[in-house]
């Protein structure tokens, strides 16, 4: 059968359909997951980023904005959202309410990169899992990040990407694989059983790395 991407599955009417989207129950609940999983996150950025509230950090794949509000929060760091859908970035701005925070389309943060943004930290959870051609999208975080900055990445091992059809599809990209080709692993890892849903212990992974140029 021949799939068709759907990205506007994202394109949710509603927060508490976003939230379904963003974390679903995967053996838990969303609320669960998001009361849960936000704090550990920001506290593993913390052991390993040393943000300040002159970091610069690209959130990719923001939804609306749950790491990004925990993260200016705990550090009043700058945050610069990436998301494809139009209603989660508006959502984010509403969610986040932060002058430090911005929400843009890919074309949108491209430009920004072109005409010479760089950060100082870059994030993408629960995302490339989802992404059509997930090594772009490692190239185009790449290209924004600074030659000393890291890239923190959780994600499934499995794909699920949106399609017409199918809902969610696997089309046997490695996503770790490719995160280690592409950029320089520092460290990786498991969450922790008490984070972790009960139907992804077995299948989900975080990593740090720096950027690509930092190994030239």
């Amino acid at each position: 059968m021949r799939l068709t991407y759907h990205p506007e599955l994202f394109d949710t009417p509603s927060v508490e359909h976003a939230r379904a989207i963003i974390l679903t129950g995967e053996g838990s609940t969303t609320d669960e997951r998001w009361q849960k999983e936000t704090p550990w996150i920001c506290g593993l950025l913390a052991e390993h980023i040393p943000l300040t509230p002159d970091s610069v950090v690209v959130d990719y794949g923001c939804g609306i904005g749950r790491v990004s509000k925990e993260l200016i929060a705990r550090h009043g760091c700058r945050v610069l959202g990436v998301d494809i859908s139009a209603k989660m970035r508006a959502m984010a701005a509403d969610y986040v309410q932060s002058d430090r925070f911005v929400a843009v389309a890919p074309d949108m943060f491209d430009g920004l990169v072109a005409n010479g943004f760089m950060a100082d930290a870059a994030i993408t959870i629960w995302v490339l899992q989802h992404c059509l051609t997930p090594g772009d999208d490692m190239s185009r975080i790449n290209a924004a990040l600074k030659p000393n900055a890291t890239l923190f990445v959780l994600n499934n091992i499995y794909r699920a990407v949106p399609t017409r059809e199918q809902t969610w599809s696997n089309d046997g990209i490695d996503i770790k694989a490719t995160l280690d080709r592409n950029f320089q692993l520092l460290h990786t890892g498991k969450p922790p059983e008490e984070v972790t849903p009960r139907d992804l212990k077995d299948i989900i992974f975080w990593s740090f790395y720096a950027p690509k140029a930092a190994t030239r």
